[in-house]
């Protein structure tokens, strides 16, 4: 049985129904990602109690909490935006959710998280002196200071640059590899979301449509949508190259390659041959040109090691890449 399991999740809004069934295992790292709108944040609020749902179980460690208030269940949460209190030193807001322990546990206790989330010496800092990774550094030790059997994140580092994201991400997946705590978090952010995850979640118009890992959603996507969110890629209807198919073909730029000569189909069994493929574009990535090209009207695109001369050129894409998709 899944450590948290969620169970036809229900909360209806007038113009928005959020339905969610999905379970993860104890010490897992899951990310849940989606468009905007999508439900990721109220699919938190349930888990956390902020918000109740209209129908549905939330099960953790086989104890029904659907309805549990919010300080019985065991779970903390980061925000987006900050929650520190500004009239407490760094260490007291940490400190806060400890009134139980006496003073000198309280003191280690909060030494070893400022330590643990890099920020040892930042105890009698004030809060507001602090940088916008600092201070979600801080938040972040303020909520496992509570030590909580989950802990969810909701997007914690969209406020941040890119490059402060990547360093916290980073910090984020060790302290979660240091104490094996069952984290759940949101990010818009794909790459962010490949990065670190044990496993995904996505979701689409307040439905949880796909789980896996990385690899798995990337190579073998169910659908459209997620093949199409989860990375770039071209669909091009069935018919084009397979007769009697129905639906889409779809493949991913790296599996797609460019010949500046027309290629006889015969002579490459292992390969769809698209011939007469005109480039629209044609972009530098760093490790090669990532091509946009029209087939018989439609797009796709393609991966290249060097920059084309020509303009028309064939497109051979490795048959086993390709995926019939709805």
């Amino acid at each position: 049985m899944p450590f948290l399991e969620i169970r036809n999740l229900e909360r209806r809004y007038r113009n928005f129904t959020l339905s969610a069934s999905f379970g993860i295992d104890e010490g897992e790292f899951l990310c849940v990602i989606g468009p905007s709108g999508s439900g990721k944040s109220t699919l938190l609020s349930l888990i956390a109690g902020l918000d109740k749902p209209d129908g549905g179980t939330i099960t953790l460690d086989g104890k029904d909490i659907t309805n549990e208030r919010i300080q019985d269940r065991g779970i903390g949460m980061v925000f987006q935006d900050f929650t520190l209190f500004t009239s407490m030193n760094t260490e007291r807001n940490i400190q806060f959710g400890m009134k139980e322990k006496k003073a000198s546990e309280r003191k280690k206790l909060s030494d070893a998280l400022l330590s643990l989330v890099g920020l040892e010496g930042y105890g009698k800092r004030s809060v507001t002196s602090l940088s916008g990774g600092e201070a979600q550094r801080v938040q972040l030790a303020r909520a496992l200071a509570a030590e909580p059997r989950i802990l969810l994140l909701d997007e914690p580092l969209s406020a941040l640059d890119a490059p402060l994201r990547k360093s916290i991400r980073s910090s984020i997946r060790a302290i979660h590899d240091t104490l094996g705590t069952t984290m759940i978090y949101v990010t818009h952010d794909r790459e962010e979301a490949f990065a670190i995850s044990d496993s995904i979640l996505i979701m689409h118009d307040g439905a949880t449509v796909a789980m896996g890992t990385a690899e798995e959603l990337y190579r073998h996507p169910k659908d459209l949508f997620t093949a199409f969110f989860t990375g770039e890629g071209t669909s091009l209807p069935a018919h084009l190259v397979y007769e009697n198919m129905t639906g889409s073909i779809f493949f991913r730029p790296e599996d797609a390659v460019i010949s500046e000569e027309p290629i006889n189909p015969d002579m490459y069994t292992m390969h769809l041959i698209l011939n007469d493929a005109q480039i629209i574009s044609c972009e530098f990535t760093g490790s090669g040109y990532l091509l946009g090209l029209e087939y018989q009207g439609y797009p796709l695109l393609s991966m290249s090691a060097t920059k084309p001369r020509r303009k028309t050129v064939t497109v051979m894409i490795l048959r086993e890449s390709v995926l019939n998709l709805e």
